[in-house]
């Protein structure tokens, strides 16, 4: 053996060898726990609430003066695997979660505009009219 390898490590041919890691650093410790608020008290519960007049009838969802407009089943009709975040999101939002996938949403602008987003992606496949 050579007088200047004697006692040394061999790298294996996979370069010098690295220094020691450092130890790490102790975690700091975790913050105290919160406090739940106490539950109201009795005697909040049982004064009678003051009933407030309402609307005989609720008008239906959506903007004054548009009748409501029933429900639409869309499917999910690609993957959404190497399309962009934003088409992902949208798929997301519509509730489709894979090829196939069918959901049912109300009819609206809204999700009419999302599926025309990504119509490679997701396609309505029927229009029901009414509630």
């Amino acid at each position: 053996m050579p007088e200047g390898k004697k006692g040394k490590r061999s790298s294996g041919g996979r370069g010098p060898a690295r220094p020691a890691r450092p130890k790490a650093t102790p975690r700091r410790p975790r913050p105290a726990a919160k406090v739940a608020p106490a539950p109201p008290s009795p005697a909040a519960e049982t004064r009678p609430r003051a009933e407030e007049p309402g609307p005989a009838a609720a008008p239906p969802p959506g903007r004054p003066g548009q009748a409501a407009r029933g429900t639409v089943t869309i499917v999910q009709i690609g993957s959404g695997i190497g399309c962009p975040i934003r088409q992902k999101r949208v798929l997301r939002a519509l509730g489709l979660r894979h090829p196939h996938h069918r959901v049912v949403r109300p009819d609206n602008p809204a999700v009419r505009g999302m599926v025309a987003a990504v119509p490679h992606l997701a396609r309505i496949v029927e229009d029901r009219h009414g509630a």
